[in-house]
């Protein structure tokens, strides 16, 4: 649950800063979405990568 919220957050904060720099939508959603998964899937794509 921890890490949900934690990637719910972080990519909320990647969304406003694009959004911030950019007005774009699609640029907005492209890395909030993405930040949000990596947090998410981080443990399982760190054990692959050691």
């Amino acid at each position: 649950m921890t890490r949900f919220l934690l990637g719910l957050l972080l990519g909320g904060c990647g969304s406003a800063i694009t959004w911030a720099a950019s007005h774009n939508t699609g640029w907005t959603i492209a890395i909030g979405a993405t930040v949000a998964v990596l947090v998410w899937l981080g443990e399982y794509l760190l054990d692959d990568l050691t």
